[in-house]
C-alpha cells in the first residue's frame, strides 16, 4: 500500500511539474536539447513553446527557426519547410531560412522546387549567392553526368558493331548521340556557374564533340 501511495505521489509531482512549465521553460529545454544534439527532443520542446506562446497571442520569432533546424536534423522535411516559411514571414533570419529551405527540397529530392528556391534566394539574398550556386551546381553536374555516363555506357556496348555490323552501328550510334545531347543542357548550366571545374568542362566538351561528329 505504501509503495502504491509513493508511486502515486511521484506521478502527481511529475504531472504538476510538467504543468508548471512555461513557454520560456520549454524554449530553454529546447536549446539545451539542441546543444546536446538531441534534435527530436529539441523539436518537441520548441513546438510546445510555440503552442503556449500562440495560445497567449504571442510570437517568439526565434522559435520557428529553431524548430525548423531541429526538424531538418531529424529528416522531418515537411515540418522543417513549414517552420522555415514561418521564420521568413516573420523576417527572422530570412536568408538562412531560404538556404535551408532549398536544402530541405534537395533532401526531399524535389529538385525542380529546389532550383526555384535557389534562384529566388539568389535574387533576395545576394550575400548567399555562392551558397545557393553551390547547391545548383551540384544538382546540375550530377544530373548531367548521370546522363553522360549512361550515354558512355551505351557507346561502349555498341563499339564492337563498328567492325561486325557497320549499318547497325550507325543506327545505334544515333541513339548514343541523342543520349549525349540530353546531358548538354545540365552540363552547360553547371559550367556557367563554375567554368573552372575541369570535370564538368571535360564532360561537356566530349558530349558536344560526339554530338557534332558525323558517323
Amino acid at each position: 500500500m505504501k509503495n502504491v501511495l509513493l508511486l502515486l505521489l511521484i506521478f502527481t509531482v511529475s504531472l504538476l511539474s510538467a504543468q508548471d512549465k512555461t513557454a520560456k521553460d520549454y524554449k530553454i529545454e529546447g536549446a539545451e536539447a539542441y546543444k546536446a544534439k538531441d534534435y527530436q527532443k529539441g523539436l518537441t520542446s520548441f513546438e510546445k513553446s510555440i503552442q503556449m506562446y500562440e495560445a497567449d497571442g504571442k510570437v517568439d520569432t526565434s522559435l520557428y527557426y529553431n524548430a525548423a533546424i531541429c526538424a531538418l536534423k531529424v529528416d522531418n522535411y515537411d515540418k522543417a519547410l513549414n517552420y522555415f516559411n514561418r521564420s521568413i514571414s516573420l523576417d527572422y533570419k530570412p536568408c538562412k531560412s531560404q538556404l535551408y529551405k532549398a536544402n530541405a527540397y534537395k533532401k526531399k529530392e524535389d529538385y525542380a522546387t529546389m532550383e526555384t528556391e535557389c534562384n529566388n534566394g539568389i535574387s533576395s539574398c545576394p550575400k548567399y549567392k555562392n551558397k545557393f550556386n553551390d547547391l545548383l551546381f551540384g544538382y546540375y553536374l550530377k544530373s548531367g553526368l548521370d546522363i553522360f555516363n549512361e550515354a558512355a555506357r551505351m557507346q561502349a556496348d555498341i563499339t564492337p558493331l563498328a567492325s561486325t555490323d557497320p549499318d547497325k552501328y550507325v543506327s545505334e550510334m544515333e541513339k548514343v548521340k541523342a543520349e549525349f545531347n540530353k546531358s548538354i543542357p545540365m552540363l552547360e548550366k553547371a559550367n556557367k556557374i563554375k567554368p573552372e571545374d575541369q570535370n564538368c568542362s571535360k564532360a561537356l566538351n566530349q558530349a558536344r564533340q560526339i554530338v557534332s561528329t558525323e558517323i
